[in-house]
């Protein structure tokens, strides 16, 4: 055999079955066929696995050490041995994994196997990333969140490993349970802050625990790992000392208009530079929204008189906003018209037009609103002309969204669409196209703050997008336009405000031409006549705020709000017959 002239030694050890193997420059697949016959397995060789070994032994080795150095041989080549119907087969590592390689102990050989772990106290995803470095080039680990089992498949020496790691990591976590009875204190009094610090010291959202009381038999329950029950078991019989001979109270202050969280941050900042020693104790209980305060007598009225001064009504501010688009032309001629001065779409432009119109013209008597809003006549004048535009075509309504804010709380109002926009056009053996999602419309943010004098500051950010045409000549590529408004205002209640706009050019081509000659080809163009009218429309954003002081007081508003728009078209159909217009 052509591996005997590499062999300068094999001496069996009959009586021990034993060997002693000493070889050089050895061909892998002469040594498959030595170990083969020493072990007495049948070794199937499919693939030529190319390489020469070097081996020399100071001591005789049993026949499974000799198996075993072909393992290794062959796996730092990317091969391995399964068994199959009675033989043993060398096949790649890759191959090993895919071929469905038997459950850990099944084999009687040392093999690529897999193995089920099934954890109880850790997650598997927690338990993968502690373990997964220890795989081999080929191994693999599957996991089964939804029973918490982890499916590993690896050489039998890393699966041991592995299995071993996971034991004990699970072991550590081995969910146990400790009472804690307390003697001296009340343990209705202490547990919001026990729960408090627990949730520092270990976020339930990492760790799994949890606390609860026993009132009946004064006692804590800690149910937890074992590490972490005793070191929250440490910190809670802290907690159960003798009660000072300072005599303290408790009280539950539960809060009608404001987050108890909030407020109690607040108090805390108090407490620290009003009180050194003897502190007062103040804990939010989220759920009933109300503060746990442990006071003297003295401490308990202070602090209740600054609850009392924080937890007061939130006022509100409604917010009703117009979006017109209006047409300067039109808006000229409707001015023209009427014999108005100042016809024109800006904001000055409105405003006086606005004067004009409703000064000495409104007759209209709004005591009967029933609501105390100075401006109520401007904005009435206001909203009639914008009404009287869009009346005579000068003024398209895109949309009138309102919001109910509140004070100093900022607020969003988008108005608008999502469109598709060609970004993209390749054309080869075919054409390709891509398109983008965008939002175009109008965003309002608001931030309303409530002032003296019964006004209300406005902070107002205002963002216009439009698709104008496609500067391509194919008008496949549209331009997008994006207009950014930001100011702060101060307006009375009720009283309007005309912000920011976006004004476009828009040109109308028109061809007039003589019947039947103007269709002649060539010569009809001697009987065809080209007009362009241009006009420029301007986006106008009206906004008025009104101060909601009472939940009532928002139902009352939304009706006068509706006899307000009944006045306003009334007072238009007045008007026009006034001025003689129909």
């Amino acid at each position: 055999m052509k591996w005997i002239k590499y062999l300068f030694g094999i001496i069996i050890a009959l009586n021990a079955a034993q060997v002693q193997l000493n070889f050089k420059n050895l061909d892998i697949a002469d040594f498959v066929k030595m170990v083969a016959k020493i072990t007495h397995k049948n070794i199937l060789l499919t693939q030529n696995v190319h390489g020469k070994v070097n081996f020399i032994s100071v001591k005789p080795i049993d026949e499974k050490e000799v198996y075993k150095v072909l393992l290794d041989i062959l796996k730092s080549k990317g091969y391995t041995i399964v068994e199959e119907q009675g033989f043993l087969k060398v096949i790649r590592n890759a191959d090993a994994i895919k071929d469905a390689p038997p459950l850990a102990g099944k084999s009687g050989i040392d093999q690529i196997e897999t193995d089920i772990i099934t954890l109880n106290n850790i997650p598997v995803a927690s338990a993968f990333k502690q373990v997964s470095y220890l795989l081999s080039r080929y191994g693999r680990i599957v996991i089964n969140t939804e029973k918490n089992i982890l499916i590993i498949t690896d050489y039998a020496d890393n699966l041991k490993i592995i299995k071993e790691i996971l034991r004990k990591l699970d072991k550590q976590n081995r969910i146990i349970m400790q009472t804690i009875k307390f003697k001296h204190t009340d343990i209705t009094r202490v547990f919001p802050k026990i729960k408090e610090i627990a949730s520092a010291m270990y976020d339930v959202k990492i760790y799994k625990y949890k606390i609860v009381t026993n009132e009946s038999t004064n006692s804590i329950i800690i149910v937890a790992p074992k590490r972490i029950a005793y070191a929250l078991s440490t910190m809670i019989r802290d907690f159960d000392i003798k009660p000072k001979p300072l005599t303290q109270m408790t009280e539950v202050v539960t809060l009608k208009n404001s987050d108890a969280t909030n407020i109690q941050k607040i108090l805390a900042q108090i407490i620290k530079v009003k009180y050194k020693k003897d502190t007062p104790s103040i804990t939010a209980d989220s759920e009933t929204n109300s503060l746990i305060v442990l006071a003297t007598p003295e401490q308990l009225e202070t602090i209740k008189t600054i609850i009392a001064a924080l937890d007061v009504p939130k006022q509100q501010v409604y917010v009703k906003a117009r979006i017109l688009e209006i047409s300067n032309s039109k808006a000229l001629q409707v001015g023209t018209k009427l014999g108005l001065l100042a016809g024109s779409a800006n904001s000055s432009g409105l405003y006086t037009m606005s004067a004009n119109l409703g000064g000495p013209a409104i007759a209209i008597d709004t005591a009967g609103l029933n609501l105390d809003i100075p401006t109520i006549r401007e904005g009435l004048a206001l909203g009639a002309t914008l009404d009287l535009l869009e009346t005579y075509g000068a003024a398209k309504k895109l949309s009138e969204p309102s919001i109910l804010c509140i004070n100093n709380t900022p607020s969003t109002i988008y108005v608008g669409k999502t469109v598709s926009v060609l970004t993209g056009k390749t054309t080869s053996n075919a054409t390709s196209v891509s398109y983008s999602r965008q939002n175009i419309g109008l965003t309002l943010k608001i931030k309303p703050r409530i002032d003296s004098d019964n006004k209300v500051a406005l902070n107002i950010k205002a963002i216009v997008e439009d698709i104008l045409k496609s500067e391509t000549p194919d008008n496949t590529l549209p331009t997008t336009s994006k207009r950014d408004v930001e100011t702060t205002t101060i307006v009375k209640n009720g009283q309007s405000v005309i912000i920011g706009g976006l004004v476009k050019d828009n040109t109308e081509s028109h061809i007039t031409k003589v019947p039947l000659l103007g269709d002649i080809p060539i010569l009809g163009h001697l009987f065809q006549h080209k007009s362009k009218n241009g006009d420029r429309t301007t986006l106008a954003i009206v906004l008025t705020p009104y101060i909601i002081k009472k939940s009532g007081d928002l139902d009352k508003l939304r009706l006068t709000l509706a006899k307000l728009n009944e006045l306003e078209k009334k007072f238009i159909t007045d008007y026009l017959k006034k001025v003689g217009t129909k």
